[in-house]
């Protein structure tokens, strides 16, 4: 089992997620820029629909990942960040390195993921 983290892991842990909360918020302002009607010339305007449906794409994954980003900034205020929300095992620090955002264990990710899989 992992032991719980320390206070300098956690001081690493928000500086990672307020830092890609960061980049986030600078993506989603550039999508939305890209977001304005088109031209009128008419090859410009499929081009630049094509683009602009790209562009609210990942807008709203970016969106998604920052909801993902301020709910473990909450659990870390609240001092459950860290914990599997499913088995409620510690969660290493090395794989909260990888995916601060996370609220899984390997092991729980692992079996959703398998019983998201097509069959």
């Amino acid at each position: 089992m992992s032991e719980k983290l320390n206070t300098t892991q956690m001081n690493e842990l928000r500086a990672l997620l307020l830092a890609r909360r960061a980049e986030l918020l600078v993506q989603m302002e550039q999508n939305r820029e890209n977001l304005i009607p088109p031209t009128q010339d008419e090859g410009a305007v499929l081009q630049r629909n094509v683009a602009r449906e790209v562009d609210q794409a990942l807008t709203d994954i970016d969106a998604t990942d920052i909801a993902r980003i301020d709910n473990a900034l909450k659990r870390m205020d609240e001092g459950s960040y860290g914990e599997c929300g499913e088995c409620g095992c510690t969660i290493p620090f090395e794989r909260l390195k990888i995916e601060p955002q996370t609220q899984h264990c390997v092991a729980c990710k692992s079996r959703w993921e398998n019983q998201q899989a097509p069959r």
